[in-house]
């Protein structure tokens, strides 16, 4: 009797043991294999969800170092081609330059952004979550980006921009970007200071890549909603330029 009372006592505490497990685990307190590296991988996540504005500060490079192509390609760009007149947004790395607000929404598998210039909507694809590589149909002008979390920052890598007239300067004299650019963004927060250190490649016009430096502060506005751009009416300022500054007299 002594003996099958001791194993029912270890079978009613070995029991016991296994559900008390199982409840600890369901309140988070005991870790399994994968809520084991939670903590870790959550810790290099930083919080940048929220409506963000510039303060001003950035740092921009003076001039670009142009190779033979590039400097001939800026000398035949004129302002009767900059994209603006066409209805055509800013892109990565001067959209973050425009004094307008943007909001960044973290999830699971992907991080949007949006920008209040031009109503642009930009999606990350985060590494790890199954999301098909960039293929040769997916060339777009904000081009195809994804992104992984390293070191407490959001990195993000965008290829497959498409060519474009002010893609490299935006800003008279401008300086096109082939379909070999190529940027990365660091999005790292100090306080409630957000730092976005972006690197701007494109082998085809410029001799080494160079780099752009923005900060934001937190706002609690609402993004403005943006009007949509009628095309008549973007052209229309290139119809009163002075000939003489356009370089070669067509508008």
């Amino acid at each position: 009797m002594r003996r099958t009372g001791t194993k029912a006592f270890v079978r009613r505490t070995l029991a016991a043991a296994a559900v008390a497990a199982l409840v600890a685990i369901a309140a988070g307190y005991l870790p399994t294999g994968l809520q084991a590296q939670a903590p870790a991988a959550s810790s290099a996540i930083p919080n940048l969800t929220g409506i963000w504005a510039r303060t001003g500060r950035a740092v921009t490079p003076e001039q670009l170092p142009l190779n033979a192509r590039g400097i001939a390609l800026r000398e035949a760009i004129d302002e009767s081609l900059a994209p603006m007149y066409d209805c055509v947004p800013a892109t990565v790395p001067h959209i973050l330059g425009d004094p307008y607000n943007f909001q960044i929404e973290q999830r699971p598998d992907r991080v949007i952004i949006k920008f209040e210039k031009d109503a642009v909507t930009r999606t990350v694809w985060l590494e790890g979550h199954g999301h098909p590589a960039a293929s040769n149909n997916d060339f777009a002008l904000h081009g195809y980006s994804v992104g992984r979390y390293e070191g407490g920052q959001l990195v993000v890598e965008t290829t497959k921009y498409t060519f474009d007239p002010g893609g490299l300067e935006d800003k008279p004299p401008m300086t096109p970007s082939s379909t070999q650019k190529k940027t990365v963004e660091r999005y790292s927060r100090d306080g409630d200071k957000l730092t976005v250190d972006v690197v701007l490649e494109d082998r085809l016009i410029i001799k080494e890549p160079v780099r752009f430096k923005f900060e934001f502060l937190p706002t609690k506005e609402a993004l403005v909603e943006w009007p949509e751009c009628d095309a008549e009416q973007a052209r229309a300022p290139i119809n009163y330029m002075p000939v003489n500054q356009l370089k070669y007299g067509i508008r």
